[in-house]
């Protein structure tokens, strides 16, 4: 990996990054599944509450998408205050290298959290399981309740088009 990845990649760089994409509305906080129901393979159901997107020259490039989920149980706090400590984020996420989109939700009566994105491509997404992001999110997860997966070759809209109820 080139130095120029490295820095690309610290979260300084993400967040300058995230907030240029938000003042030329490439980086933008969506409704399209806000509310919607999404329900999982294994049958668990969670309700969308937040969707990021970035729009324009990065979300046309060529590639093979990629879709990471990752389920998890905070160890502390309520759901209200998790839900408002989850923005911090969003500037880190929207800002690092081979972003497309997020769609956070919540399962309400478990109390299970589940995160699922749009990659540039499955690189992309290992570069991110790698992330000081995604490493402060299993920090604050319950011990043993962190799952990933990752799906090559698919966009967000594919995953979930027959998801949503």
């Amino acid at each position: 990996m080139s130095s120029k990845d490295l820095v690309r990649r610290l979260p300084p760089v993400c967040a300058l990054v995230a907030v240029l994409r938000m003042l030329t509305a490439r980086l933008r906080l969506e409704s399209r599944y806000v509310g919607s129901i999404f329900v999982m393979e294994d049958g668990q159901r969670f309700r969308v509450f937040r969707h990021l997107s970035l729009s324009g020259k990065e979300e046309r490039e060529q590639g093979a998408p990629a879709v990471l989920v990752v389920r998890f149980k905070f160890a502390r706090f309520s759901q209200a205050l998790n839900r408002l400590l989850s923005l911090i984020p969003v500037p880190l996420i929207g800002g690092y290298p081979g972003f497309r989109q997020k769609l956070w939700m919540v399962q309400e009566e478990t109390g299970y959290w589940q995160g699922v994105y749009e990659w540039k491509s499955t690189e992309a997404v290992e570069a991110y399981r790698r992330s000081f992001v995604l490493d402060a999110m299993n920090r604050r997860a319950k011990p043993g309740s962190v799952s990933h997966t990752v799906v090559p070759r698919t966009t967000l809209e594919d995953y979930v088009g027959g998801q949503i109820e």
